[in-house]
């Protein structure tokens, strides 16, 4: 019994999808780690080295300056730590002129381009020690999901 090949037409956009998810599944992993495993709902102020403050609906405030947010485009959550800034947005803008624009402004801001993904909407930065990592798909209604994070 052989496997079906999937039609290009799914695949294409599955591949960066899985690695959204994955990325989700790692940032919420790593939030409830350090949150203990406990699900039930906790407010706290962040006092131990890394700990995250939890998932936001706005842009961080201390959201470096010197990394362009797409435009237009809708913040959808945010989540910060020591270690890391994530940033989730939304646009009915393309993949493709979303990279576009990253590759360009970026590179005006200082940042320099050091990976991309191989077929997939995968972009790293690096400027004075400091990292960026860009990654876009392409949802099924049209729309763009950005996800960008940065370490300090």
């Amino acid at each position: 019994m052989s496997i079906p090949k999937l039609p290009e037409k799914i695949k294409r956009p599955l591949v960066p999808g899985i690695i959204i998810l994955a990325v989700l599944l790692f940032a919420g992993g790593l939030y409830f780690h350090r949150r203990g495993l406990n699900l039930v709902p906790e407010v706290r102020v962040p006092e131990e080295e890394g700990e995250v403050s939890g998932l936001q609906t706005g842009l961080p405030e201390n959201f470096p300056a010197d990394i362009p947010l797409f435009e237009p485009a809708e913040i959808l959550s945010s989540m910060e730590s020591k270690e890391k800034i994530q940033v989730t947005l939304q646009t009915e803008v393309s993949a493709e002129r979303v990279l576009k624009f990253y590759q360009q402004k970026m590179g005006e801001f200082g940042w320099r381009l050091t990976g991309m993904g191989e077929g997939v909407g995968i972009l790293t930065f690096l400027k004075n020690n400091r990292l960026v990592q860009l990654t876009t798909t392409s949802n099924p209604d049209g729309s763009t999901l950005i996800i960008l994070n940065t370490h300090p």
